[in-house]
C-alpha cells in the first residue's frame, strides 16, 4: 500500500443509525507541501495532520470557495495553516523559530502556547465566517472535536496521523435523532469505540475498505463515491502583483531604490515573482520611479 499512489478522500455511513464517517488518505500530495521547506520530521508530522484534517472538513463544509485552519501562538511554532478550495486543491505552511530545537514528540498546546485554532470558511461569493478555539488539548484531533461540539453541537470525533510519507484522518459525527432510519441508540457509543481501536499504521497504510473491514465487519457501512484530491497553491503573478500595491506608494519606491525590484516568494509553494520599475510605473505613475 505504502508503494501506491492514492490522495482520496471518501464518505461513509452505517445503515439504519445516525453516525456518518469520512476517511482520507494521501502521500504525494502530502508530500508536495512539505517538500516546499525543510521541515523537521516532527513538524512534517504535524503539519501533516493538518493537511488531513483540512480535507476531512472541505467535504463536511459544502461552499463554493475556500477553507481553511490556522494555528497561531506564541510557542516556537508561530504559526501552522492549511487551505483547500473547492477543487479539492491542498496547501499548507509551518513557521517557527529555526533557533530552537524542534522536540522528536510534538504537543499541540506547548508549541502554541497560549494560541487559537481559527477555521476560516471564505466563500467565493458571500460572507466569511471564522470560528476560533483556543488550544486546550495536545493534539489537532481534540481541538477540533471541541470546535464541532461548539460550532455544530454534533458530537464528532477525530483521529489524524502522519508520518512523513503519508498522511491520513478519520472523521466520525452523530447526526441528529431524527435522521437515522431505525433507531440504534448504542450506535454512537460503540462505532467511537470500534474506531478508538485503529493504529497508526492501520490509518496510514490501509485503503478505506479495508480499514473499514477492520474496524467495522459487523457493521452495515455504506461507502461513497472517492474524491481525488491534489497539491494546488492559489498564488499568480496579478494576485501577488495585488499584495505588493497593498504596501503603499512608499514603502515600494524604497524597495525600489534598495533593491532595484520587488521580490515576492510564495510562502506555500516557493514560486517567485519579481516586478521591476517598469512593471510597477503604469500602476503607480511617475511616483514609482527612481531616477
Amino acid at each position: 500500500m505504502n508503494n501506491v499512489t492514492i490522495n482520496e478522500i471518501q464518505r461513509f455511513s452505517f445503515d439504519n443509525s445516525n453516525v456518518r464517517g469520512e476517511r482520507v488518505l494521501l502521500n504525494d500530495a502530502y508530500q508536495e507541501i512539505i517538500k516546499r521547506k525543510e521541515y523537521p520530521l516532527a513538524l512534517e508530522k504535524l503539519l501533516g495532520e493538518f493537511v488531513a484534517a483540512i480535507a476531512l472538513l472541505r467535504d463536511i463544509v459544502k461552499i463554493d470557495g475556500v477553507l481553511s485552519i490556522q494555528a497561531k501562538g506564541n510557542g516556537f511554532l508561530s504559526t501552522l495553516m492549511t487551505e483547500c478550495d473547492e477543487q479539492q486543491n491542498l496547501r499548507g505552511i509551518a513557521q517557527w523559530d529555526d533557533n530552537q530545537e524542534v522536540p522528536e514528540t510534538i504537543s499541540l498546546k506547548d508549541v502554541l502556547k497560549g494560541g487559537y485554532l481559527a477555521i476560516t470558511i471564505q466563500p467565493r461569493n458571500g460572507q466569511r465566517y471564522q470560528g476560533i478555539v483556543e488550544i486546550v488539548g495536545d493534539t489537532l484531533s481534540e481541538c477540533l472535536e471541541q470546535y464541532f461540539s461548539q460550532s455544530e453541537q454534533l458530537p464528532s470525533r477525530v483521529w489524524l496521523a502522519a508520518n512523513g510519507a503519508q498522511c491520513g484522518g478519520l472523521f466520525l459525527q452523530r447526526l441528529p435523532e431524527e435522521q437515522a432510519k431505525e433507531g440504534d441508540e448504542d450506535a454512537w457509543e460503540r462505532l467511537t469505540h470500534l474506531a478508538s481501536t485503529v493504529k497508526e499504521d492501520e490509518l496510514l497504510g490501509l485503503e478505506t475498505g479495508e480499514l473499514l473491514h477492520r474496524l467495522y465487519h459487523e457493521e452495515e457501512v455504506r461507502l461513497y463515491d472517492t474524491k481525488v484530491m491534489q497539491f494546488g497553491c492559489s498564488c499568480s503573478r496579478q494576485r501577488t502583483l495585488d499584495a505588493v500595491m497593498s504596501l503603499g506608494t512608499e514603502e515600494i519606491r524604497e524597495l525600489l531604490i534598495e533593491q532595484g525590484s520587488v521580490k515576492v516568494d510564495c510562502q506555500f509553494c516557493a514560486e517567485k515573482y519579481e516586478f521591476t520599475e517598469d512593471d510597477l510605473v503604469d500602476l503607480l505613475g511617475d511616483q514609482a520611479k527612481t531616477h
